[in-house]
């Protein structure tokens, strides 16, 4: 999306709010997406795997709006919600550069329905490494070893194309056992043998294959924010599966679903 030009004021005429208003209602209790092109709005199918949750723009979409006219916004619709971006909304917003128009439209207790629209335009932004929302792809486990390395240690791991709960399928390649040496990883062959930063690789839930990362901390420390205050000297940091990376203690119940330990080359001695 970096080749498209961007006007600097995106303006919401009533035409563009009536059919964002009419595709938000459609699409309910999903999120409705769409593009604004040319001070038209084009509805687009909201390709997400939960789609109540979140939004996805097909890539078939955007290769016919590249032939459409310029590109001024982005839209997408928060059911039952408000018109102000989230977390993953801010991180996206950043990536693409380009206005996000948001809208909120849900229904009253009452049973009347309400609908707000605003336009935002793109910031900076990055999440923290502790207490970020999780949107797979984007912000989900191994995205959090990514963000560690980088501004923890000044390592950046490359990325690797990843669809939601991939690791349910049995046939599916194994994207961490498969790919861990490609990011610069070497397997330690003692579990019991573990240093700050090491990625420990696990089986969590219904999975054929390793699917979950952790990053051991040790003291829990980190250096490029400010934490709270946690007490133990064997703790983990990782983002799981539709919840907030968290900080925690690497017991049992983590030891038991390790099925191997990781260390980055640069910390091979």
């Amino acid at each position: 999306m970096g080749g498209f030009l961007l006007e600097k004021f995106m303006r919401l005429t009533k035409t563009i709010k009536e059919a964002i208003h009419a595709h938000a209602k459609s699409a309910y209790p999903n999120e409705c997406c769409g593009l604004i092109i040319d001070e038209d709005y084009y509805p687009c199918d909201n390709v997400a795997v939960n789609p109540t949750e979140h939004f996805e723009i097909g890539p078939k979409d955007f290769a016919r709006a590249e032939s459409m006219g310029q590109i001024q916004a982005i839209v997408h619709s928060h059911p039952n919600g408000n018109a102000e971006p989230s977390e993953i909304d801010r991180v996206q917003m950043s990536i693409h550069g380009i206005d996000w128009v948001i809208c909120a439209f849900g229904y009253h207790a009452d049973g009347k329905e309400y609908f707000d629209v605003k336009c935002h335009k793109p910031t900076t932004y990055q999440s923290p490494l502790l207490g970020r929302e999780y949107y797979h792809g984007v912000q989900d486990c191994y995205s959090l070893v990514q963000d560690y390395y980088s501004r923890e240690l000044d390592i950046d791991l490359p990325d690797f194309e990843r669809a939601d709960a991939w690791w349910e399928h049995e046939n599916h390649e194994p994207l961490y056992e498969k790919n861990f040496d490609k990011a610069g990883f070497i397997k330690v062959q003692d579990k019991n043998d573990l240093q700050k930063h090491d990625v420990i690789l696990c089986r969590v839930g219904r999975t054929h294959h390793v699917n979950h990362a952790l990053i051991y901390l040790g003291d829990g420390t980190l250096t490029s924010e400010k934490t709270p205050n946690i007490v133990g000297n064997a703790l983990i940091l990782h983002h799981p599966h539709g919840g907030l990376s968290v900080r925690e203690i690497y017991g049992d119940n983590w030891q038991r679903r390790t099925a191997l330990i990781i260390r980055h080359k640069e910390f091979i001695k």
